[in-house]
């Protein structure tokens, strides 16, 4: 059954796909360090288990931020936009000068939202963090979207359906 036009996108973190993929890059860590350890000097070996100690608790962390997320990373529908990661307040269409899905050079999908400025929406944390940033009087606010259970497509057709004077065409 299709959904209604006027259903919101509701976007979580994809949590099987992303500990897949930390398990794929633990086990290929092991396997580096077997090797090391084999044909590798004593020196090499130790080098290598620090590396890969600190690799493991990179992905912890990022892992347990991934597993303790609460509720949607993104809401889409026909009031704006909620990023609770991002905002206390939801980013109204009145708001948005642009929002896009743009890949990065390495592969990365992130969603580009333009505003005149951050500070009516409540800012969590520091820009840094929260991916804001200020160029030429306008705030752009990035988000990942590796990671979500949507696809970049869903997204793009979402502020399409809501707000078709906002989205830009792809580069």
């Amino acid at each position: 059954m299709p959904e209604p036009p006027d259903a919101p996108l509701v976007a979580r973190f994809d949590r099987k796909r992303y500990e897949q993929g930390a398990y794929v890059f633990v086990a290929i860590l092991v396997l580096a360090l077997i090797y090391t350890a084999w044909a590798a000097e004593p020196r090499d070996l130790i080098i290598a288990m620090v590396a890969f100690a600190v690799i493991v608790a990179v992905l912890y962390a990022e892992q347990r931020r991934i597993q303790n997320a609460p509720g949607p990373q993104l809401i889409i529908d026909a009031d704006g936009m909620v990023m609770p990661d991002h905002f206390v307040h939801r980013l109204p269409w009145a708001a948005i000068t642009s929002a896009r899905v743009t890949t990065t050079y390495k592969g990365v999908q992130m969603l580009v939202v333009t505003i005149p400025s951050a500070s009516p929406y409540g800012p969590r944390g520091n820009a840094w963090e929260c991916g804001i940033q200020t160029i030429g009087g306008t705030t752009e606010v990035t988000l990942g979207i590796n990671h979500f259970d949507v696809d970049s497509t869903q997204i793009e057709a979402a502020i399409a359906r809501f707000a078709s004077s906002k989205g830009n065409p792809p580069a």
